[in-house]
Order: C-alpha cells, then structure tokens, then sequence
C-alpha cells in the first residue's frame, strides 16, 4: 500500500469508527461487515408537514414511495413520501398500536427500517422493506417478556395529512387517495374487526385478540401497496404469506450488492463505508416502472421535489455506476432514457411522469455510448446491444446534422428554441464561465448552436465513435465497426490540430467567427485525455495542470475553472467541484500513465470531501474546491455513482 494512502486510511477508519460509536453495530457473519450491519444512511424524520425534505425517506427495490424512522421516541414507521409529487402523505399510514412503550429503538440498515420497544411484560420488533416496487412489507412480532400469558388486543391506526389525501375503506383494507392521484392501500394478514374513519384517520381492531403464554411471540404482516395515477395497485396479499421467504430474499441481495461494489481489501475500511453508501445512495434513488415508463431509472435525487424526473446525461453516468453491482438496473436505465428519442434522433433532455413536463429544448452530452459500453461488458446482454445500438448511432448522427454550423466537422452545443439558456443546459454546465460570451447562430429549423466549438463535445463524440465501433463488432455488424473507427482517426486529428494551446497547455472551445480560443480553463480541457483523442504531448501539459495547487490541484481536487482565474468562485459550475468531472480527469490521466497522479489525487478527494466516509452524512451535488463542504442538493446519484467509480480505479 502506498504511505500517504495508508495513512489516510487510518485517517478515515478513525473518522468511521467515531461515526459509529455507541450505535450498537456487529459482525454476524464473516461476510456481513459492519456497514451491511448498521447502514451508511439516515432517515430519521418525523414530518410535521408534506413538504419536509429535510431528510431523505428510505425506499428499495425501485419503489415510488418510501418511509422513514421517527425522529423521536414514538414507535412505527414515518410516512409514505411520495416520489411523484416529493410530498409526505402522512406522518405515519399504518402503525400498531399497543400499550404505551417504556422506551423505543429504531436503526437502518441497507434494505430494510427496524425498530424494537419494550412495554411493560411485552417487547415489540418492527421490520419494514420493500418486495417489489410496489409492495412494502411491515412486519410486526411481539413477545411476552412475562411470566403470566398475556392477552394483547392491537389495533392499526393511521392518518394522513388532510391538504395531501382522504382515507376510504376499500374490500380488502384501507386506501389512502392522494390529491395527485397516486394511491396506498394498506393490508393485513390477519382477520380485523371494527373499523372507524373520521378527520382522515382510521383505526382497525384485530378480530381476535392474541393470546401470548410467557416467552412465546405472535407475527402480524402489513402490505402497503402504491400506485401512481392511473395504475392498478398491486395485491400484497400473496407476499404478506411469504413474509420470511421476502426477507432472506432482500438480504441476499443486498450481500450481492455488497460483494461487486466492495472488494476483499477495501472490506472494513473507510472505503467499504464509501461504497456502500454510494449504493444505497443509487438504490434510494432508483424508481420503477410506472405510468407512462415501461423500464426503471434514477431520479437525481429524491430529496427535492423538483429531481422527480430523469435526466439524460444523469442516466447514463448513473448506468455506468450501477452496472458495477447490479448490470440488470443499468440496463433499465438506459432503456429508460432511449424510449424518448424523437425521430431526428435527439434524446429529450429529461422526462417526467407527465409528457406534458418534458423538456425537449435541449439534449445532453453524447455519453449512451459509452454507458452502453460499460453495461454491457458488466452484464454481457447482447440483446441489450442490438436494440440500443441504432439509437445511439441516430443520436451520434443528430450531432453532425443539426450542431455543426459551419460544416467542419467540429461540432456546437445548442438548442431547438434558440436561446442561450437552454444551450447552456445542453452542455450540462449550466454556468460556466466559457459560456459567458455566448451568442447563438441558426443552423435549421429548431436547430441552433452556440457560437463556439466546445472541446468537450467533441472529445465526447471521439469517444462515441470508438464505443459505437465496439458495439457495432458485438452486435455483428463488423463493416460499421471499420467504420466509426475510420470517422473517430479523422475527427481526433481535427480535435489535436485546432483545439490546444501550446501556450496555456491546455484545451479550449474555440469562437466560431475567428477560430480564437475561449480563454478560460475549466474540466472542458482534461476530456480529451479522459476520451483518449489527446496526444502524449497535449496530455503531459494537461497533467501539469491538473496536479498544479494554483490550478486545478485544490484541496478538493479538479473545480469546474481553474483556481487562477479571475471568475474563480463558489458558484455552481463556476468553481464547485462535480464528481463526475473528478472521475474523467483521474481515467484521463490513467490512460496516459500517471497512475500515481491520479491515485494520490483521490486519495485527497477522499480525505477532503465532508462526510464522505461518516455514516448518515449525505452525499451532495457538488462540493466546495477549498473547503470540501458539500454544496446543494443532498443524496446525489451521479455524486454516488462516480465515487463509485473512482474506488473501484483505486483497488
């Protein structure tokens, strides 16, 4: 092990083990680490309102709802929030009521909520998780701590917030009609007796009373079934049956989970703690098929209400994250996203539930290529292959036909309405201080570009093409691999002609009008070498950039503008650092031979970044280049699937 990493190992485990003391973790098995024990998330919350994001609900297996553990000392389980409107529905649907507890304990751990309260002569365990999607189980033991039989009469009670849904009894349990249209209809396994609904809340007795002899338990299973508008609501019932079978299932998935994304010598260090909270992170965020979406994807974030939709680019970085410990979700996701592609070839910029929400202004960076290139060699689903391959070449082409102003072969961001805004989207940095000049120039009809050539673009298409003539060799079609190969020599000679400066050592767009470089040096420069287009030459002085502290060497390394430049700021792509951007800078210099850079570089991400390694801290959007503060939205996919990624380059 190299010194600094060693001791930056030690660093973080200490970090790691004051996070986790006095939380009563443990080794159940030599395979199960501490992190599968305990969990690397909190979602504790105990919402007073719909609209608290102020923690992020705990969902699994693709679901578009999900709960949370109280805040307090009460028992049960928060919520369900849900996905489609980012809204609590109630502060608590269903719990089961028993004596008043004497005290409670609740805890996360991947795939599943859990919480025990001792009662006078009676302990309490809940367990909840999800079976499917659309079915979350609850299940409920209690044991007789006593030395006399005790009679237990339980009820479940609930209620939701009265501006978000009603409650109305339905023929086999409770339904909550939320006012979007999204239902939850709540089940049991167990013959129940009186039922009263008033001031939208319910409660239900058991039919029968349980009869618990000393030391003896009693189970009872609870189905809570959502539906978006316009769905038929699953039936819980044949799972509430194959409550213990549901279990074992969740966990041995979530040890698989564990075993692809965590390897044998990152186990109980600080990066098992960073890997798994990656995954969870990606697998909170991850929605199912529903309405009008035939496969499954990720929301950016489920911890604002304004990510409840799927992004193009986000999908595919999320896709070459995920196909690390589960190929079957990535290949979801990218069929997600390639459902939406208009008959020029464009891919939307993102889709909702709602088409009428969806943004077809713009597009986004050309990465299917590459993300369908890593889901296959993760998953080796040559069908997978064969039905995506021809949308990502007519997505290729859309870029040569409608971005390219002057026809040379160097292509533009841009966008369909022509305005400035929405080709700043198109590049997917929104901000950044290159764009600042911008103008754009009309290519076609609902076909404008920008008025600079960007480097990064362009790099991405010489990526594309040596991806499309891998895919085209594994879908059989050997002479479009001859092909894109050809196309990807002559645009990679363009790219090294006109695109560096031997001056500033660095990439740079170029202005359309006079072929001058855009002066500033942002992530747009370290592409090329991430794509491979760069030559040894260009690579050896971006290199130089990277590892320079006055550059790009910060102590969160790689900000989105060069720390010497004058519009050097905490802004959101105009400073912040972006983990997506970090793990194309360290691949770029591993493909040129500076392994030793790019290990030591991430080994400073790693020691810098806030929380990244303490259980319950969030992983955010983007992060402060100087501080390591994490910045902006909480629970980020692409932030996930990116560490992900960069731990993976450094076993």
């Amino acid at each position: 092990m190299i010194p600094a990493m060693r001791s930056i190992i030690c660093l973080l485990m200490a970090v790691v083990l004051a996070g986790c003391a006095g939380t009563g973790l443990r080794i159940d098995t030599p395979q199960e680490s501490p992190i599968l024990a305990s969990g690397c998330l909190d979602h504790r919350i105990t919402p007073a309102a719909a609209e608290d994001w102020s923690v992020m609900p705990f969902a699994d297996q693709g679901a578009w709802f999900g709960f949370g553990l109280p805040g307090g000392a009460e028992s049960g389980f928060t919520g369900p929030f849900l996905m489609t409107s980012g809204r609590w529905l109630a502060s608590q649907l269903a719990r089961l009521e028993v004596a008043p507890a004497d005290s409670v304990a609740s805890s996360s751990r991947p795939g599943i909520l859990e919480q025990r309260s001792l009662h006078p002569g009676l302990l309490v365990t809940r367990e909840l998780w999800f079976a499917t999607s659309k079915v979350a189980l609850l299940r409920v033991t209690l044991t007789n701590t006593s030395e006399t039989t005790r009679t237990v009469t339980p009820a479940w009670v609930g209620s939701v917030f009265p501006d978000q849904a009603t409650l109305a009894p339905v023929a086999d349990g409770i339904v909550a009609r939320a006012v979007n249209g999204d239902q939850v209809v709540v089940s049991t396994d167990r013959p129940l007796g009186a039922l009263t609904v008033a001031d939208h809340a319910y409660r239900w007795s058991l039919r029968d009373p349980l009869i618990l002899p000393p030391g003896e338990s009693e189970t009872l299973g609870l189905a809570l079934t959502m539906a978006v508008a316009g769905d038929t609501p699953a039936d819980g019932a044949p799972l509430l049956a194959e409550l213990p079978v549901m279990k074992r299932r969740n966990r041995a998935r979530w040890l698989r989970y564990h075993r692809s994304a965590v390897g044998p010598d990152q186990a109980d260090t600080p990066h098992d703690v960073v890997a798994m909270k990656a995954v969870q992170t990606l697998i909170n965020n991850w929605r199912g098929p529903a309405g009008r979406f035939q496969h499954g994807g990720l929301f950016p974030s489920s911890n604002v209400w304004y990510f409840n939709g799927f992004w193009a680019w986000d999908s595919w970085k999320h896709a070459v994250g995920l196909a690390v410990f589960d190929p079957a979700i990535a290949a979801d996701q990218l069929r997600l996203m390639a459902a939406h592609q208009d008959d020029q070839g464009m891919f939307a910029d993102v889709v909702y539930l709602d088409p009428a929400e969806d943004n077809w202004r713009d597009t986004k960076p050309p990465l299917l290529g590459w993300a369908l290139e890593a889901v296959f060699a993760a998953g080796h689903d040559t069908t997978l292959v064969r039905d995506l391959y021809p949308r990502a070449v007519a997505f290729h082409e859309f870029w040569a036909r409608h971005r390219d102003h002057d026809q040379d072969g160097l292509c533009e961001y841009g966008s369909t309405d022509g305005t400035v805004v929405a080709a700043r989207w198109e590049s997917g940095m929104d901000n950044a201080v290159r764009f600042d000049h911008t103008t754009m120039v009309q290519n076609g009809p609902r076909a404008w570009s920008m008025n600079q050539e960007s480097v990064d673009l362009n790099s991405y298409l010489y990526r594309d093409k040596l991806a499309l003539a891998r895919l085209a060799a594994a879908a059989g079609r050997a002479l479009e691999a001859d092909r894109w190969t050809g196309e990807a020599e002559r645009l990679g000679e363009l790219i090294r002609a006109t695109m560096f400066n031997a001056d500033t050592g660095w990439f740079h767009d170029i202005d359309l009008a006079t072929g001058e470089f855009i002066a500033n040096e942002g992530p747009e420069g370290w592409i090329p070498l991430w794509a491979g287009v760069a030559s040894t030459e260009q690579a050896a002085a971006v290199r130089a950039g990277l590892v320079d502290p006055n550059r790009f060497a910060t102590p969160v390394p790689c900000p989105t503008v060069s720390r010497q430049d004058p519009e050097f700021s905490d802004g959101y792509w105009r400073g912040l650092v972006w983990l997506d951007q970090v793990y194309f800078a360290m691949e770029g210099l591993r493909a040129y031979g500076y392994e030793d850079d790019a290990c030591r570089l991430t080994q400073q991400l790693l020691a810098n970044l806030e929380g990244v390694a303490e259980p319950g801290v969030p992983l955010r959007e983007n992060y402060h280049p100087l501080t390591g503060e994490g910045r902006n939205v909480k629970h980020f996919s692409w932030t996930a699937a990116h560490l992900l990624l960069l731990l993976q380059s450094q076993r």
